[in-house]
């Protein structure tokens, strides 16, 4: 019986909300959707009731993707603000220096390939 408990505890969480509505049943048909199954979980605390959405362990990937897919999955953000002239430039910099590092690497890379199939082999001296 103990394993049972803690086979249940160790279950995945896929997702968190501390409120019923629109987006865990979103999350809900999603699973539904990918044929995953899942258990809803209400844990209360002090600061309130937070949903936890379970699945099986071996269904955490699947059930991360079919949540990204359905379009459930986290937003990128993106950065606010103006970046300044020099934060700019640096970038600029740093992009121009990694490509150059690149194309270095692979010249470096072709002329080892190349140059001994060019370079004459030295003659063979015959001391006679």
């Amino acid at each position: 019986m103990g394993n049972v408990a803690e086979a249940e505890e160790a279950a995945p969480v896929v997702f968190i909300c501390d409120r019923e509505g629109a987006a865990l049943e979103r999350r809900e048909r999603c699973l539904k959707l990918a044929g995953i199954a899942y258990r809803i979980q209400a844990e209360r605390r002090p600061s309130g009731t937070y949903y936890k959405i379970h699945v099986p362990g071996h269904d955490a990937v699947a059930a991360h993707l079919a949540l990204q897919m359905g379009g459930c999955g986290r937003a990128a953000k993106l950065r606010q603000g103006e970046n300044s002239w020099s934060a700019t430039l640096s970038d600029i910099v740093r992009a121009v220096w990694d490509e150059v590092a690149l194309l270095l690497g692979r010249v470096t890379d072709l002329v080892r390939g190349v140059a001994p199939r060019l370079l004459p082999r030295p003659a063979e001296t015959n001391p006679t």
